[in-house]
């Protein structure tokens, strides 16, 4: 216990330290800094923060034990990421420079900027924080199996969580003080640790744990198989949660706002290419060594936590703990992130909207949120952490979230969608999604008679249908074109004529604009 809680704990004490090195009363001089951290951050900063909210701790518990339980679809996830981060290097130009131009600090801002419509920011805004709570309180939870491990048995579950939840919640003090500069600053340590950390703890593991890939001549049928037309999960099953990944991978507003953090456009578009890069090679590795381990019974017989029976069995209490400290990097990255979104949305796009707000107000109030959503999902996760459906609820805010990408995408790519159908098809979307995913959670939104399709993608398809009739049907004005043609014209600009004054004015008008739009 020595070995594997003094190895967390250092960890923890040299995070700390980074923040403490790196605060500046800059940093929460007004809310802009708060929120994006100046846009002032290079490609490899926004390529890890990008990552490490991408790869939460239970990528090595839940997705690991996907794989060593059901064989080669959990390579999913990597094909997902990959193809969702070459959204973000396309949407990175107008995203940026809207952002840089309009002072945008959240997706919500993008959305109410694109449409001219506060009620869309109100409405857009309320889905991400639902859909993300639940994964806050899965991030606490998974904290827990760090600690049992760390334990080396002595602790209990229940006991395990609440420690965990301690840990992470005492964390979150830094966060809701430092914003958005000291989360980019410590994802890069931590991504560091988790993801180059990873990768070489793997390739050790296969080569001289598993030497080589021999096993997975193993592994059988079922396992290197994907779920046709005739099987349980349905023949479109497979299709539709990478389908689903992909559209939604910008959705999430932790990962959205990482654009806004970049000093300009060529570092989205750099930072862009080092994730898919960093993703890849962690990813494939990780996988390699859960298949590997597929064949083993330390491994099957408990695949979620077959990540840590691994490495002690390969190393003892040393590489145990090598391991723990990698799984608690990644999932401290990742519960930070969601905090401070939660945070920031609450003040700039929930109560913003409904009561505009001054800076140092907005300051108090993001600070109050995040402390306020960490502490009431650690009392839920305390009381939930053994519930057998905790994968269902999250499968429903992912079905939620994933509406997001039409009036996102939707407005990036036709000029002519408006705020009526965005708004429309958002909350028609929204509740097909619900209504589809509820009879079915327990087989994560997969609705049996569409052959397994994700219930989220009905949803998706009557909300694009809805978005662009209502678009149709109900066509903007004349002023209201001319006015989303020149922030197209904008983006394309290469450069800028404006003084920072220019900008600060433009911002000012925008906000106080849709302060006084009516909801």
């Amino acid at each position: 216990m020595l070995i594997t809680f003094g190895s967390l704990g250092l960890f923890f004490a040299i995070i700390v330290c980074v923040l403490h090195t790196s605060k500046r009363r800059a940093d929460v001089a007004n809310f802009s800094n708060y929120a994006v951290g100046e846009r002032s951050f290079s490609s490899w900063f926004v390529s890890m923060a990008y990552t490490n909210s991408w790869w939460p701790g239970s990528t090595f518990t839940a997705v690991f034990g996907l794989a060593v339980a059901s064989g080669i679809i959990g390579l999913y996830f990597l094909v997902y990421s990959v193809l969702g981060v070459i959204a973000m290097y396309f949407i990175a130009r107008p995203v940026w420079k809207w952002g840089k131009e309009f002072d945008l600090r959240t997706q919500a801002d993008l959305l109410s900027l694109r449409y001219g419509s506060s009620a869309l920011k109100l409405v857009a805004s309320a889905i991400s924080v639902v859909a993300l709570v639940p994964w806050l309180i899965l991030g606490l939870i998974a904290m827990g199996a760090v600690v049992e491990w760390a334990s080396l048995g002595n602790l209990s579950v229940r006991d395990s969580i609440l420690i965990g939840i301690v840990i992470l919640v005492v964390r979150q003090f830094w966060t809701v003080q430092m914003g958005m500069r000291g989360l980019i600053i410590t994802d890069m340590v931590q991504g560091i640790v988790a993801y180059f950390g990873a990768a070489v703890l793997c390739l050790g593991l296969l080569f001289f744990y598993f030497d080589g890939l021999s096993n997975l001549g193993k592994l059988s049928e079922s396992q290197l198989s994907l779920p046709g037309f005739q099987s349980e999960s349905g023949g479109l099953f497979y299709f539709g949660i990478v389908a689903a990944g992909i559209i939604g991978s910008l959705c999430w507003p932790m990962i959205f706002t990482r654009i806004y953090t970049a000093a300009s456009v060529q570092e989205v578009k750099k930072g862009s290419l080092q994730t898919m890069i960093i993703g890849f090679v962690f990813f494939v590795l990780l996988m390699a060594v859960a298949l590997c381990a597929a064949p083993l019974p330390i491994a099957s017989e408990q695949p979620v936590s077959s990540f840590f029976a691994i490495a002690q069995d390969a190393g003892g209490t040393w590489l145990l703990a090598a391991a723990l400290v990698i799984v608690f990097a990644a999932g401290m990255g990742f519960v930070d992130g969601v905090t401070q979104a939660i945070g920031t949305q609450v003040a700039n796009d929930i109560i913003g909207v409904v009561r505009p707000l001054r800076d140092k107000q907005e300051l108090y109030l993001a600070k109050a949120a995040m402390a306020g959503a960490a502490v009431v999902s650690a009392v839920i996760a305390y009381q939930i952490y053994d519930s057998p459906n905790l994968a269902g609820v999250t499968q429903l805010a992912y079905q939620a979230i994933i509406q997001l990408a039409v009036p996102i995408f939707g407005g990036l790519v036709w000029r002519r969608g408006n705020r009526d159908g965005a708004i429309a098809g958002l909350i028609v979307g929204s509740i097909v999604a619900l209504a589809l995913t509820v009879p079915y959670m327990d087989i994560g939104g997969a609705v049996p008679w569409l052959a397994g399709l994700g219930s989220g993608l009905v949803g998706l398809v009557v909300n694009l249908g809805v978005f662009v009739a209502v678009s149709l049907v109900r066509p903007s004005s004349a002023a209201e074109l001319e006015r989303v043609d020149g922030l197209f014209r904008a983006a394309k600009a290469r450069g800028t004529a404006e003084t920072a004054a220019d900008t600060s004015v433009r911002a000012s008008a925008h906000r106080a604009a849709a302060a006084h739009e009516p909801i």
